[in-house]
């Protein structure tokens, strides 16, 4: 799980940061300083409670999408600025049936980000202030500074208070409410102790007690609760803001997407194509082995099972080139001759023996002087009877390298 980054990103050009694991060491310096420490870390941001309005509106749906859509109609008339120029975050529905909303400009929330992007920043979670105070059902809580006042009355509930008019602030914002809480408890840093009185006489119970941490150690102590409204919703989501990065390489990466399809049509076409050829030849070699040895029953290896049959045609093992060379030889003379069925074929030393069925004599002399007409093959009719009508021979062929 990755350690947390705290960044209190306030209206200077000056931040303040703090990394989970260095117990409260609180550094100070530009955005770009704090970038470094952010890396690969979980990075909380902290914004000014001044910039951000928390409120809450009775929403009649529960779906968050529909809720969203509904909150800056319903929360118009509430509003000084234009809904269109303000980003609504959505918080809790509060057992009342109302739905705690953070509101901040537009302009507001594309300044931070931009402001983080130069830097290098990611941010995981951007929080307003206010809510990052301890919060107590029925007790406000406030962390008084020299320059603002940031205050969490309810659970996703606050605002900031200008420090120079906080008592008459303080005074006006109790004076408005129709149940007061029971308590003020208020946190006072080091920089405001003397520069800023809290108000008395507020009708209600006041608990002060000085900061003894630095203010951005104490917010940090409280990103824990699930109470915190995190800003980065809707249009500046993290998946709506990778959208916005992915969305120019969109037709690129259509075009991409188009060739790939197209290129892996064409590839399984071709394999298609060369598997049905491949298909058709062994379909072809089976068949002309089968018809070469009628007695075999079965095709498993056609060119390791033809090897077999040559083999024991020449009688053992080796080279087939003499044989087929000699095959060749003999093939084309029979088949010009016509009417000769070979019925036993043997070869063995560069000698083949061929038994054979031939329709007459005079056939069997025209095949043996085809035969012997080439210098390539010495034939001999070693014997020949006829046989109903046919004639039987036995002819014996040599090659002349035999």
């Amino acid at each position: 799980m990755r350690d947390n980054l705290y960044i209190r990103l306030g209206g200077a050009e000056e931040v303040t940061w703090l990394t989970e694991n260095e117990a409260g060491l609180v550094r100070r310096g530009a955005l770009s300083e704090a970038a470094v420490a952010a890396a690969g870390k979980h990075v909380i941001v902290m914004v000014p409670g001044a910039d951000v309005v928390l409120t809450k509106v009775a929403v009649p749906t529960r779906n968050r999408n529909r809720m969203a859509a509904a909150v800056p109609y319903l929360l118009e008339e509430q509003l000084a600025a234009d809904v269109d120029d303000s980003h609504f975050a959505l918080g809790e529905r509060d057992a009342d049936g109302q739905v705690a909303v953070a509101v901040v400009s537009v302009s507001c929330m594309d300044g931070w980000l931009a402001r983080l992007a130069a830097a290098g920043v990611q941010a995981d979670k951007i929080i307003p202030e206010p809510l990052l105070l301890p919060y107590r059902p029925d007790t406000w809580s406030l962390l008084v500074e020299r320059d603002c006042v940031n205050l969490r009355s309810a659970a996703q509930g606050g605002l900031a208070l200008d420090s120079a008019n906080l008592d008459f602030m303080l005074r006006r914002t109790l004076a408005e409410l129709e149940m007061k809480p029971s308590q003020l408890h208020a946190w006072i840093a080091s920089d405001a102790a003397e520069g800023v009185t809290f108000p008395q006489d507020l009708g209600v119970e006041v608990r002060i007690e000085p900061l003894e941490e630095t203010s951005l150690a104490f917010l940090a102590r409280q990103t824990h609760e699930d109470t915190a409204i995190d800003l980065l919703q809707g249009a500046y989501s993290r998946r709506e803001q990778l959208g916005k990065l992915w969305r120019p390489w969109r037709p690129a990466a259509a075009l991409l997407a188009v060739w790939m399809i197209l290129q892996f049509g064409v590839k399984l076409y071709q394999h298609h194509t060369l598997q049905s050829q491949d298909n058709s030849l062994r379909e072809e070699i089976s068949r002309i082995y089968l018809q070469t040895f009628p007695k075999a029953k079965r095709v498993v290896d056609a060119r390791l099972q033809m090897q077999q049959h040559l083999d024991e045609l020449r009688g053992g093992k080796g080279d087939a080139s003499e044989f087929l060379q000699l095959l060749a030889e003999v093939s084309g003379p029979a088949t010009e001759v016509g009417g000769v069925e070979v019925d036993r074929l043997t070869y063995k030393d560069g000698e083949m023996n061929i038994a054979l069925m031939i329709s007459d004599l005079q056939r069997l002399e025209q095949l043996k002087d085809r035969l012997a007409k080439g210098t390539h093959m010495n034939v001999e009719i070693q014997s020949a009877t006829t046989r109903n009508d046919r004639v039987e021979a036995r002819v014996r062929i040599k090659g002349d390298h035999s």
